[in-house]
């Protein structure tokens, strides 16, 4: 009985770090933009999911406003967690890829692909020109 209640322990002990792992590594990839979270919240709460002027946003994060991810998917804003590199990707269609958590409406993002530029034409980062 002794051994059949050790095996059993490390068998459950096992599946506790397997179902650890596999929820702690799982990220996912999408595509959308990155705003604040005031305007993109009040735009999606209108039903409105697209890019936001960079430049607002950009004064926005400057003043405190959290930075936010645009989800085209899902429909949803998700507050920017862990991507220092947020005000330099405004003002395009990126894909990215990291973990969000539903309960708290953040995402933590391991990488980010710029698709293209979108917004005004007037707050886009400037296109350095070869030589």
């Amino acid at each position: 009985m002794n051994r059949w209640l050790q095996r059993l322990g490390l068998s459950v002990l096992a599946m506790v770090i397997l179902v650890g792992k596999t929820t702690a590594s799982e990220s996912n990839t999408w595509t959308g933009w990155f705003s604040d979270l005031d305007c993109a919240s009040a735009r999606a709460a209108g039903g409105t999911i697209s890019f936001t002027n960079p430049e607002c946003a950009r004064r926005c994060i400057e003043k405190g406003v959290a930075p936010a991810f645009i989800n085209e998917q899902t429909k949803a804003v998700y507050a920017v967690k862990d991507h220092p590199a947020v005000k330099d990707d405004l003002g395009y269609h990126v894909e990215v890829t990291g973990k969000i958590d539903e309960k708290t409406k953040t995402i933590v993002v391991q990488s980010v692909t710029r698709l293209a530029s979108e917004g005004a034409a007037c707050a886009r980062p400037k296109k350095s020109e070869k030589k």
